[in-house]
């Protein structure tokens, strides 16, 4: 039975063991601890196997492929582009086939085959073939311009799911390392703790000194249970964007600066952007790029293509329709005497025609609708103007804050080294003496803040990065690193002075 146990299940049960069997309170809270952060160690490879491992891009293209609101989205395209052949059909021939028996009391008169007899059948075909129609060929032309206007909506929307996925996928990376940092600092409690205890037994401090670490421990372990929590909530969050199921566990791939930074992996760039001028020329140039792939502005231009051909075709109110029509039909009916078949072909009728209708006068209607088709585009290009202005506000604020996120990483991580630095050296003076509790306590708090801090700055700048990307409807991790090296390069030589 013992060599069924798994290693780490005997090392946890020969510390239970122990636990149990040590009866000081100073040295049973020790066991515990050591204990719990051994649990924290050995659980996540116990589940190792439930992992699948995820890349940054492998995260997105599955939201793309499996999120089901925007493939809803897509769906409702599809539904949209059925209206241009639709409007289509209007100038295509149009084929009908009748059919009808009849009996009546006595013979009836019909305008198109005469006399018919009492018993008789009628069987007939009728084409018609739109020549010229205004509004038959405004519409179609009209819903091409919609259905264009509607996929550049589709693939704002598209964007939407990729900043989602990626903002999820950052919000479990950062989640998961919050909770390595505040189990690394539960070690550094649990250590200072071993110190207070060895100080202790050699006189050098009192009981309470071990207690206040104590409870300091108990503080880390809430700490660490609430940032785990933090870790699932997050999980889960991602698994729906990605539509995994719930309880998913994902093995993230890292992000880095040189390797997801887009502009800010060129060195050029990250030395640049600390020049308030040469932040500007950074935000100038995304800025002419947003605008040449927005999305939303793009969807209005084709809007206002279609209202345009709407008030041409108002204005042409007057110009007559034209309409190609022919048409046959056959009737039967039964012969006088006793001989096969029972019904004679009595009388066949064919027509062939052309109809126009030229509209002189509608009440005012048609020049009313002139007016209102001259408003609605009037409407639209105000519209396009304030959507364009507030795009280009948005673009220069989300650079311009994440300029600000890239810098304060470098100024994060300098703090995080100082405050390691601060704590090792307090450590050291806490062990001879020179330093006492609240000194110890102070450094250890500083060193958590700064980790936290460096954490913080480096996820805030990629979901702030993410927000750039969308708002510039450039997202350089989906698009082949030739044209991708071709926009930083281009950045480059208008930072280096090449215009």
């Amino acid at each position: 039975m013992i060599d069924s146990i798994p290693l780490n299940d005997r090392t946890m049960n020969k510390s239970k063991i122990k636990c149990k069997k040590n009866k000081s309170p100073v040295n049973s809270f020790s066991c515990h601890a050591l204990l719990f952060i051994s649990l924290l160690i050995f659980a996540p490879r116990a589940n190792a196997q439930d992992e699948i491992s995820l890349t940054w891009k492998g995260a997105i293209n599955q939201a793309l492929a499996e999120n089901t609101s925007l493939a809803s989205a897509e769906a409702s395209l599809e539904a949209t582009k059925a209206n241009i052949n639709i409007a289509r059909g209007k100038y295509l021939p149009s084929i009908n086939f009748l059919g009808s028996i009849s009996e009546s009391k006595s013979a009836t008169f019909s305008e198109t085959a005469g006399v018919l007899p009492a018993s008789s059948a009628l069987v007939g075909a009728s084409l018609s073939q739109m020549i010229y129609n205004e509004k038959y060929l405004a519409n179609h032309k009209i819903q091409k311009h919609l259905y264009s206007s509607q996929e550049e909506q589709y693939r704002n929307k598209r964007y939407s799911t990729i900043s989602a996925a990626g903002q999820a996928y950052i919000g479990l990376l950062f989640a998961d390392d919050l909770l390595g940092v505040q189990k690394d600092n539960m070690q550094i409690t649990n250590q200072n703790l071993m110190a207070s205890r060895d100080r202790h037994e050699v006189g050098s401090t009192n009981i309470q000194e071990v207690l206040r670490w104590e409870t300091q421990m108990y503080a880390n372990q809430q700490s660490v249970e609430s940032q785990k929590a933090t870790v699932v909530v997050s999980r889960a969050r991602l698994n729906q964007v990605l539509n995994l199921p719930l309880e998913t566990t994902e093995n993230l791939e890292d992000l880095t600066i040189e390797k997801d930074g887009f502009i800010f992996s060129s060195d050029v760039v990250a030395f640049s952007v600390i020049d308030e001028n040469k932040a500007r020329l950074v935000r100038d140039y995304l800025v002419e790029l947003g605008l040449s792939n927005s999305p939303v502005l793009a969807s209005i231009d084709m809007e206002l293509l279609a209202q345009n051909r709407q008030l041409k075709s108002d204005k042409r109110w007057a110009v007559p329709s034209f309409n190609f029509t022919a048409g046959a039909d056959a009737k039967f009916a039964p012969r006088d005497d006793d001989s096969d078949p029972l019904y004679s072909n009595d009388k066949d009728f064919w027509k062939v025609g052309l109809s126009m209708n030229w509209p002189l006068v509608d009440g005012g209607a048609n020049v009313n609708r002139v007016k209102q088709s001259r408003s609605q585009m009037s409407a639209l290009e105000l519209q396009k103007i304030d959507i364009k202005t507030s795009l280009e506000q948005a673009i220069r604020a989300s650079v311009a804050v994440v300029i600000s996120d890239f810098l304060n990483i470098a100024f994060a991580s300098a703090q995080a080294d100082a405050a390691q630095k601060n704590y090792d050296l307090v450590f050291d003076s806490y062990l001879v003496g020179e330093s006492d509790l609240l000194d110890l306590l102070d450094a250890q708090d500083q060193k958590l803040e700064a980790d936290i801090s460096s954490r913080i700055a480096l996820y805030t700048f990629f979901v702030d990065m993410l927000t750039v990307e969308q708002a510039i409807g450039y997202f350089p991790f989906l698009e082949p690193s030739a044209d991708v090296e071709l926009i930083v390069s281009e950045l480059e030589r208008k930072l280096l002075g090449g215009g």
